[in-house]
């Protein structure tokens, strides 16, 4: 099991974490996450050379299905790379999972989202507000997920 950490209870103005943004590429146009309406969002960082990645991508698309949240999938890597992959992933990579293309060079916009090491796959849990409630390096897992967004939904 990956590490984890599920920060909670309610933070002062001086304490709260600030909200994070990107704009990124969906191959057709770029998409900034400030302006899609507040919602609990799902990101998760991967690569199609990560194992543990593609075992999650299907288990991801599942829950974006079933509408709890917004689920944004970045791949870290060039898009032909992305179009590489296995095709249970690329069957994945279809609405209502946002797929999404990051730096090859991620480590600015995974140390922004607290993975300053870098290791994938990694999940960051936003509430509405898009500040991180629950964070997990590694592979994730249904319940894990299931109870960060009930508890991103609470703060």
């Amino acid at each position: 099991m990956g590490l984890f950490a599920l920060s909670g209870g309610a933070a002062s103005a001086e304490t709260a974490p600030t909200a994070l943004d990107f704009e990124l590429s969906d191959g057709s146009s770029f998409v900034r996450l400030s302006t899609l309406p507040p919602r609990i969002t799902v990101i998760n960082f991967w690569r199609s050379d990560c194992p543990p990645c593609l075992r999650e991508m299907p288990m991801l698309a599942q829950l974006a299905r079933q509408d709890k949240s917004r689920f944004v999938a970045i791949a870290l890597q060039r898009p032909h790379e992305t179009a590489a992959a296995p095709a249970g992933v690329l069957d994945a990579l279809q609405p209502p999972l946002q797929a999404l293309h990051g730096p090859t060079e991620p480590r600015g916009i995974l140390a922004r989202f607290g993975n300053p090491a870098g290791a994938l796959p990694y999940t960051v849990v936003l509430d509405a507000q898009r500040r991180a409630c629950a964070r997990q390096i590694g592979e994730v897992t249904t319940r894990w997920l299931d109870a960060a967004i009930q508890r991103c939904n609470r703060t």
